[in-house]
């Protein structure tokens, strides 16, 4: 006999939030003050465009508009397409042992805006599954049935500035972080597949008093996705069947 006891996700990346980690993690490792000869210390990163955080500022009626967005960066999700989806034949049973509990632990220890980057589980769930793993009975087991499935995943990073020095600045340190994350580290641990992008730079704006000038990025890469299933099974012994068996041929 199954009990059910809790279903989880984890993948390879959590896109949004992988990509704003990594370009908010280099570009603080870079001297942006002697750069921009002191003119700009921080360059923010969001999950809002930041054509669209100006616009929200000019129709709350902000008097300053441009503080804190300008330059700026955004990362948002793209138009998502079927090429490259494939999903897991069936469903492959995994038996939990103290390798799968070290990694729930790991994640109970994150925050959890950090867990989400690995994986789409709570706390709650966590202790869930660890309590129903140490209260095993004789005979009994926790199974994990995954299913692993990818799909192409596209991300839109946009940035933009108010003078055309810093956009092709933003723009070199763009295609250099990019760069990074599309190699690894390392040269060779990515966790990015097929990935290649496209850029459209020279861009500029008018509708908020002065010029801004902007380069976007499309990017596209394949993600790995897991679904878990996590049950409590029984083992069936002698004592558990009662029935008859009857031989082909045989009568009952």
């Amino acid at each position: 006999m199954s009990t059910f006891i809790a279903e989880f996700s984890d993948y390879a990346i959590h896109s949004i939030e992988y990509f704003i980690d990594q370009i908010e993690t280099k570009l603080s490792r870079r001297d942006l003050s002697g750069l921009t000869n002191d003119k700009v210390h921080k360059i923010n990163v969001s999950k809002q465009h930041p054509l669209a955080s100006l616009m929200g500022r000019q129709l709350s009626g902000s008097k300053e508009l441009f503080p804190g967005v300008i330059p700026g960066v955004s990362v948002t999700p793209g138009d998502m397409t079927d090429e490259g989806f494939t999903l897991g034949q069936s469903l492959n049973p995994v038996l939990a042992g103290s390798d799968f509990i070290t990694q729930l632990d790991t994640w109970l220890a994150l925050s959890d805006e950090d867990r989400q980057q690995s994986a789409l589980i709570t706390n709650d769930q966590i202790t869930t599954i660890k309590t129903e793993y140490t209260g095993l009975a004789t005979g009994q087991k926790m199974i994990l049935q995954q299913n692993e499935w990818r799909k192409n995943e596209n991300i839109n990073i946009s940035m933009w500035s108010d003078s055309p020095d810093m956009d092709i600045l933003m723009g070199n340190l763009m295609d250099s972080i990019i760069a990074g994350i599309q190699v690894g580290q390392l040269g060779d641990d990515s966790k990015l597949k097929y990935f290649r992008y496209t850029t459209a730079k020279g861009l500029t704006n008018f509708n908020f008093g002065r010029v801004l000038f902007g380069t976007e990025y499309n990017l596209t890469f394949m993600n790995t996705y897991i679904n878990t299933v996590v049950i409590k099974d029984d083992n069936i012994s002698d004592h558990d069947f009662n029935g008859t068996f009857i031989i082909p041929g045989e009568t009952a």
